[in-house]
């Protein structure tokens, strides 16, 4: 930068005078933010033969201005005979510079004299550009990133070592806060959490630091910012400070057992809250192997809890930034199963010893069953009784109360006839169930027996059944049996070979097949069932020996409904050009990748987009949920594209299922958008839907 400057002009006769200016710096203050300079200006003949010159003075004039103020004005005598040098006038004083320290200096002069035919006066202005006085002090900083809660060192570095600073921090446009005074030099400052109160849905941001600089209690200059990146750390997440359950079984409740596995259903409560500006975004249940995810702080179970023991019960809360929190207690759950029978077998005996005795009349059934005792809160009964097959009396022969029993009991008396058949029942239940097993004790053993009267023929046990061959015995046929009538089978039937049957096989116990089922020719045949009213309905229908239908009799018949159960359902379709599976419902691992135009509403300061996607099938099993872009969005409102008029992503979503048919999405930006806040808007969505 320039500490001098200098001009000269000519003036009189063929311009043979000079007139020059200098402009001298002898220093400067930053202090006062003035430079002191020196403002000379003279005159010279370039030759001996002009030579003007007035020694009057009152006939000769000098001025001189300086930063717009005429610093001379007077009048002296001027000789420049012999080339001597006039000197018009000097000026020696302080000029300010701006409040930037940045100062031009212009200066003027004039002079005139009388009594000369060669010189009468001349002019002559002259300017520099003031070294720049260093002023309002420029922060720098000690990294360009830092997390909230950490120290960032601020650098301060005065122009003058005795000037002060305040120092302050904003978010955006908003209004400053002051956090340091009367600071002259580096500063650590450590940064307050209560700053990720402006970025409630981000975990990182910008702010701006500013510094003020005074000289005693005068501000030099105005505030000089630089930009800082900040980050949330992980330790801002929300808080479930209290998780509770309770019984929604009204019958349980009442019960007064405690929690009980398969029959208890639970009411989770929790109390959650965001973090520095944050909110909850998502929550997820899980008790024991059962989870479960909504979006607010309770959950009902619908359905009883699986697991028993010491069973944990953790509430898991998102909050806006995506960061998460978890609490956890312990519930105790007392095992449940239904009255287990798992042994029972029943026979004739001789007498009240059990003499073993294939024709006794004596009693003799082996028992073992268990209930779940509920800490001995449950009720455990069991009863045995029999009655004549074909009879719908049942006489007891003994009972009790017990959660486990394992034995064998004979009766005290001679209770079955050796020509009779019987069913010995064994039933055992608690407070809630029963469960029960028919036995069949058969007539006294007989190699041959008849009743001509009854036209009643027995092998291997009394006859008994009137109009029929009865066998007791296992059979073996080795050559061709034909069954023109009905067949009734009330066992088991093993065919090691082919069975042709022309008429209707009737059986209420169960047929096993180690091999293939074959139907020939069904047309216009079908499977049928009789239902608990009697009334017969096709359960399997071939209606033109090639199409099937099954639940054909309860859909004409509009009687009764179709169950489909299993772990997992899938349709199986073979009519296009590749096969298909096609499973009724989404569950967890499935995805779907969706284009679709829909509509929404912006909030939160036009971060978030708020928009629900539904879905042409239900999803099962309480699954996760999660969004990624594929295209992403295209986004309208008022007639005009939010961003860009193309697709955009995004910085991150959140999603839950709604009422197992619909897909909530928020979509989130960490700085605001061009959108009309809390409005509504119009959404082009390619997204993917994944369910875990």
């Amino acid at each position: 930068m320039a500490t001098s400057a200098k001009n000269e002009t000519t003036c009189g006769y063929n311009g043979h005078y000079h007139l020059y200016m200098a402009i001298k710096v002898n220093s400067q203050n930053a202090s006062t933010n003035q430079s002191n300079v020196t403002v000379t200006m003279y005159a010279q003949s370039d030759s001996s033969s002009y030579g003007a010159y007035n020694l009057d003075a009152s006939g000769n004039s000098v001025k001189m201005t300086v930063n717009n103020n005429q610093v001379i004005s007077k009048t002296m005598a001027m000789d420049f005979r012999n080339r001597a040098t006039v000197n018009l006038g000097s000026w020696t004083g302080n000029i300010s510079h701006g409040a930037d320290g940045k100062k031009t200096l212009s200066c003027s002069g004039s002079f005139s004299i009388s009594g000369s035919s060669y010189l009468s006066n001349g002019s002559i202005s002259c300017s520099i550009v003031l070294d720049q006085i260093p002023r309002a002090t420029k922060p720098t900083l000690s990294a360009s990133t830092v997390a909230l809660s950490s120290a960032a060192t601020i650098g301060i570095a005065p122009a003058v070592s005795s000037w002060t600073h305040n120092l302050y921090y904003r978010v955006g446009t908003g209004s400053w806060t002051r956090f340091a005074t009367g600071v002259k030099a580096n500063y650590a400052w450590t940064l307050p959490l209560a700053i990720a109160d402006n970025f409630p849905s981000a975990t990182s941001g910008t702010i701006t630091i500013g510094v003020n600089t005074y000289n005693g209690s005068t501000q030099i200059g105005g505030t000089q910012t630089v930009n800082l990146n900040i980050t949330i750390p992980a330790s801002a997440a929300p808080s479930v400070s209290s998780v509770s359950v309770s019984e929604c079984e009204q019958l349980i409740e009442t019960f007064g057992a405690g929690y009980i596995q398969g029959k208890s259903r639970f009411l989770v409560k929790s109390s959650v809250s965001g973090v520095y500006g944050s909110w909850i975004t998502g929550y997820r249940f899980d008790v024991g192997s059962q989870s479960y995810t909504n979006t607010s702080s309770s959950y009902e179970m619908q359905e009883t809890v699986r697991d028993a023991g010491t069973v944990a019960v953790r509430v898991t809360v998102t909050d806006s930034r995506g960061r998460t929190a978890s609490r956890s207690i312990t519930v105790s759950i007392l095992p449940y199963s239904v009255p287990q029978i798992t042994g029972f077998d029943c026979s004739r005996c001789g007498d009240a010893k059990g003499a073993v005795n294939n024709s006794g009349e004596f009693l003799k059934a082996y028992m073992t069953f268990s209930v779940s005792s509920l800490n001995n809160n449950n009720t455990g009964k069991y009863k045995l009784e029999y009655c004549q097959t074909g009879a719908s009396s049942w006489t007891a022969v003994t009972s009790g109360d017990s959660y486990n029993y394992s034995g064998t009991f004979i009766s005290s008396a001679a209770l079955l006839n050796s020509a009779n058949s019987y069913q010995v029942r064994l039933t055992v239940w608690d407070s809630f169930t029963s469960s029960v097993i028919v036995r069949e004790v058969g007539t006294a053993v007989r190699l041959l027996s008849y009743i001509v009267k009854k036209t009643a023929l027995a092998i291997g046990k009394f006859a008994e059944v009137a109009n029929a061959f009865d066998v007791a015995l296992p059979a073996i046929f080795r050559k061709n049996v034909s069954i023109y009538g009905d067949s009734g089978i009330s066992g088991g039937l093993s065919v090691s070979g082919n069975a042709v049957v022309n008429g209707t096989i009737n059986t209420d116990k169960d047929i096993g097949t180690y091999a293939s089922m074959w139907f020939n020719n069904p047309a216009n045949h079908s499977i049928f069932v009789t239902l608990n009213d009697g009334s017969q309905i096709e359960a399997v229908n071939w209606h033109d020996g090639n199409n099937m239908s099954i639940g054909w009799g309860n859909y004409s018949l509009k009687k009764g409904g179709l169950c489909l159960g299993g772990v997992d359902i899938v349709h199986r379709i073979s009519a296009t050009a590749n096969n298909v599976e096609y499973r009724p419902y989404y569950r967890r691992g499935d995805s779907i990748d969706v284009r679709m135009g829909t509509a929404g509403y912006v909030t939160s300061g036009t971060k978030e987009f708020y928009f629900a996607i539904p879905l042409g099938k239900p999803v099962v099993g309480n699954p996760s949920v999660s969004i990624s872009s594929i295209n992403g969005l295209i986004m309208r409102q008022n007639s005009k594209y939010i961003i860009k008029a193309d697709w955009v992503q995004p910085d991150r979503y959140s999603a839950a299922v709604r009422d197992n048919n619909a897909i909530w999405v928020i979509a989130f930006w960490n700085n605001a958008t061009n959108a009309a806040n809390n409005s509504p808007v119009g959404i082009d969505a390619n997204i993917r839907i994944t369910f875990s």
